[in-house]
């Protein structure tokens, strides 16, 4: 039972150290581990450096993409403010010709 104890001891010391020094490089007794190969940890590294290299990609497009809406959105807002002024004068230019002509375009 004691050296169940130390064991335990040892791994929670080990997973509860310290935050800021990395104690990933050695085990605990009684810790489980996992072999692989070289050739499957260059793979892993492969596939983490694709992964990244996608997200960046990703966080590029989605700038480019934002960046073209928002002048979209501005562009959107121009031609409604141009909308409603032309509206305005249209109503403006009728109204100019009812009373020219005496008419009531209602």
């Amino acid at each position: 039972m004691d050296d169940n104890n130390r064991m335990m001891s040892e791994i929670l010391q080990k997973k509860l150290g310290n935050y800021n020094l990395k104690e990933d490089n050695f085990v605990a007794p009684g810790e489980i581990t996992v072999t692989i190969t070289l050739s499957e940890y260059r793979s892993l590294v492969a596939n983490d450096a694709t992964r990244k290299q996608a997200i960046e990609k990703a966080n590029d497009d989605k700038y480019v993409r934002e960046t073209e809406i928002k002048a979209v959105k501005e562009e959107n807002a121009r031609l409604k403010g141009e909308n409603y002024d032309l509206k305005t004068q249209v109503d403006d230019l009728k109204a100019q010709i009812a009373e020219l002509t005496g008419k009531d375009d209602s």
